[in-house]
């Protein structure tokens, strides 16, 4: 701690944050021990102790945990006694608003809440999701709100986005749904009068691009200058991401340089005296840091930069370390809870690799690539992806191979994008026409930018997904770079023999090639002897995924949420798949879908456009039209996007088969997988004959017996019944999410010692139905519900079953 005391002080800040998180302890206890060690602190000052670092730096941990526990501490509990209502708030919004192509997010401080008559003054903050298009609010409006006030729900499977976490990081404890735009008012303007008046310019040079160029290179280019990335498509957004180019589109480091080397340039050019540089480039880059939202990767760079600028100007020497450090401090000061967030993660890791493993990279490359700018430019790419790369694994569970070559092009056309961009929006304000006439040239460029990174995208191995890397590996990454770069630095101070210093040139590829093996054994999920059955939270709806012992897998429906058939957006994409990609799967053996209502095959697109599949398994139900219903309604459809999926598969040559009742399917030796229903020919006239066409598998693996039910409803389960199947098992799948539609005889037939039942919570059906957890009340059965539990995972050995959760059940 003597030659840069600020970077383990903040080390210690950090580290004590993150114990915040581990471990719950009052805010006043916190803070009598922080006093107590800030007095021990001044003692030993005075009396000279020799342990005094020692004291300081755990003076430095503690105030970390108490800057992050009181933090903790700022979403306001007396929400919670209005979530689920549909209440009417009053605030101001305290940011700029999150504009999507199909809704609006605010960022509301709260002051008062009604509920019917009742009403409250109060100090929240609220997230506000409105639909659009409609009226936009800025920054500083005051309004009055009506809508419904819900709570979200934590993570229910393992490794899933805990989106209550990020909102209570946030300071926000609960999200407003507002259905209608009619139902917000404008009450009047507040806010900081700097602040509002920055965010007006801002939307103002927004609107430029949105006037002269198509809606997706507009979104595109406000991405690149200015971080804006709500109206950017999926897809595109997708492309930048496995391209391993997606910091351009988010303000960071590459952005706030160009703009500073942009800055120092046009001073040179204007002859500006040089005692005014600094606060000339001092004020613009605050004003850019401020235009692009100030988020955790530009406030960093900002800083960075800003320290930089003025150690120059004041004739200081630069000490990147020490200016990082203080970077990270200033930043978790001001939000100690950013350090659990993904931006702030990447941010700091990828510059540190620059600063720290760039200047060996660039001397090892020296004698390869006698190109500055070339080399410059792969060592940079090289460095940040080697210092982000286990996080990126940890989140996004993938790799991008093409990441450096894709860089290697993007790069460039960023700095001349961004440059135009940034030169139209200005002359947008004052001439239009020009501005026009300046993005047509920005319009080209986008044009062979996003050219560029998809032929990138589209070369062969281009990307690959790993399953997540256990947090040991992640955490011991960054130690294995720290002490390569030592065995390769020419350093004569380093730590380590002489003797290393011959074998410099191969100590890189054998690190790379060690921290390549420990992926391939240690990341691996590995299931063998063992039958895995995962139940996943997809909400109102079912997805279950069994891995065999012989290393199969089988994915049983997949999830969907309402119009996703048509949208191809929701539970496959963000859930399933995810979730089959954090387990390292990369391939399906066979699908099933149990019949074809959207909240079991809604996910289809999405699962079959991620992972190849060798056999698809349908209802008979899937192949035929209308279904006729017997209670006078209109008859039930088949919908036409489901037929249309099934279709597509048949034509890519993926061989889909209709099953019924008798048939069976040979996954694995070890595994006996029978098909019990839907009976031949199939019910008619039912209260639901696509839920009673539902496919029914039986699994046995040695003793243990597990029945996966689809939809079934009474007349379904009596004609199983009737056929004098032994339907006795271990664990059962309850029936259509646990409707009323359940036989009792049924339940007595199966006999189960586990039942599971797949449902959402607040759901509009009454799932699961009273009258069906009384039935399992009254039987010896463990009960699991993934609206509770999360996702119910079931481990079983052939003689015994474990049972994990997605989440810990709260007390009752």
């Amino acid at each position: 701690m003597v030659s840069r005391p600020l970077v383990y002080l903040t080390l210690a800040f950090a580290a004590g944050i993150f114990l915040a998180g581990c471990w719950e302890l009052p805010p006043s206890t916190a803070l009598l021990l922080c006093c107590a060690l800030f007095f021990a602190a001044v003692l030993g000052y005075f009396f000279h102790w020799s342990f005094n670092r020692w004291v300081i730096l755990s003076l430095f941990l503690a105030l970390g945990f108490a800057w992050a526990t009181l933090a903790a501490c700022r979403v306001n509990p007396a929400l919670d006694e209005y979530a689920g209502h549909w209440v009417t708030l009053e605030g101001t919004v305290s940011q700029e608003a999150d504009v999507r192509s199909d809704r609006v997010y605010y960022w509301l401080n709260v002051h008062r809440i009604s509920l019917g008559r009742e009403a409250r003054e109060l100090q929240a903050l609220v997230l506000v999701r409105a639909p659009a298009p409609g009226p936009v609010y800025s920054y500083g409006d005051r309004l009055r709100l009506h809508g419904l006030l819900t709570r979200p729900p934590d993570a229910g499977n393992p490794g899933e986005f805990n989106y209550r976490a990020y909102l209570a990081r946030r300071g926000a404890g609960a999200v407003l749904m507002v259905r209608d735009p009619a139902s917000i008012n404008k009450l009047g303007v507040g806010g900081h009068q700097v602040v509002r008046a920055v965010l007006r310019v801002k939307e103002k040079l927004l609107a430029v691009s949105r006037a002269t160029l198509p809606p997706e290179k507009a979104a595109l280019l406000n991405g690149i200058v200015f971080g804006n990335q709500g109206m950017i498509d999926r897809k595109t957004w997708q492309l930048f991401s496995e391209s391993g180019v997606v910091h351009i589109l988010s303000v960071s480091g590459l952005h706030v340089g160009l703009v500073l080397a942009g800055v120092l340039a046009l001073v040179r050019l204007l002859r500006v005296p040089l005692s005014l540089t600094a606060p000339t480039g001092t004020a613009i880059l605050l004003l850019y840091a401020t235009l692009c939202g100030l988020g955790p990767a530009v406030t960093r760079s900002t800083l960075m930069a800003l320290m930089f600028l003025w150690a120059h100007h004041l004739g200081r020497a630069s000490d990147w370390p020490t200016t990082l450090a203080a970077a990270a401090l200033v930043s978790l000061m001001a939000k100690p809870l950013s350090l659990y967030d993904i931006g702030f993660q990447l941010s700091f890791a990828a510059t540190w690799g620059i600063l720290y493993l760039g200047p060996v990279l660039d001397r090892l490359l020296k004698n390869i690539i006698r190109h500055t700018w070339l080399r410059a430019t792969l060592w940079v790419s090289l460095a940040a992806q080697l210092a982000t790369l286990p996080l990126i694994a940890w989140y996004y569970n993938l790799i991008s191979l093409v990441s450096l070559l894709t860089n290697l092009v993007a790069v460039p056309l960023t700095g001349l994008i961004l440059a135009l961009g940034t030169v139209s929006a200005l002359l947008g304000l004052v001439a239009p026409a020009l501005a026009g006439l300046i993005n047509t040239s920005t319009s080209l460029l986008l044009d062979v930018f996003i050219s560029l990174v998809s032929f990138c995208r589209a070369l062969p191995g281009s990307v690959i997904y790993v399953p997540t890397p256990p947090f040991f590996l992640v955490m011991a990454w960054y130690p294995l770079l720290f002490v390569g770069v030592l065995l390769v630095s020419k350093d004569r101070r380093a730590l380590w023999p002489q003797f290393f210093s011959r074998h410099h040139r191969l100590l890189p590829v054998a690190f790379l090639g060690g921290g390549l093996l420990i992926s391939i054994f240690l990341f691996k999920s590995s299931v063998e002897n063992q039958l895995v059955v995962h139940f996943i939270d997809v909400g109102q709806g079912d997805s279950i995924l069994v891995q065999t012992p012989g290393g199969k897998t089988m994915l049983v429906d997949t999830g969907g949420w309402p119009g996703e058939l048509d949208s191809g957006e929701g539970a496959g994409e963000k859930v399933v798949v995810p979730y089959l990609r954090r387990l390292g799967i990369r391939r399906l053996d066979v699908l099933v879908i149990t019949h074809p209502h959207e909240d079991h095959a809604g996910g289809m697109g999405a699962v079959i456009e991620a992972f190849p599949v060798d056999l698809v398994l349908v209802s008979p139900v899937g192949r035929t039209g209308n279904i006729s219903v017997s209670t006078g309604k209109s008859p039930e459809q088949v919908p036409s996007t489901y037929s249309a999926l099934i279709a597509g598969l048949v034509a890519r040559g993926v061989p889909v088969k209709v099953t019924g009742a008798g048939d069976r399917l040979h996954l694995d030796p070890a595994l006996d997988v029978r098909v019990l229903g839907p009976p031949r020919p199939l019910l008619s006239g039912t209260r639901s004959d696509l839920n009673n066409a539902s496919l029914v598998l039986r699994l046995c693996y040695g003793e243990e017996v597990l029945l996966l039910t689809g939809d079934i409803e009474v007349e379904a389960q009596q004609a199983i019944m009737d056929a004098g199947i032994n339907l006795g098992c271990t664990v059962l799948k309850i029936p259509h999410h646990g409707s009323r539609y359940l036989l009792p005889s049924f339940l007595e037939k199966t006999h189960p010692a586990v039942a599971v039942i797949s449902v959402g919570r607040h759901n509009n059906f009454g799932h699961p139905a009273r009258e069906t957890l009384e039935y399992l009340a009254r039987m010896p059965v463990r009960v699991y519900r993934t609206d509770v539990d999360g996702a119910v995972i079931l481990r079983t050995d052939g003689k015994h079953i474990f049972v994990k959760t997605g989440r810990q059940r709260q007390a009752a």
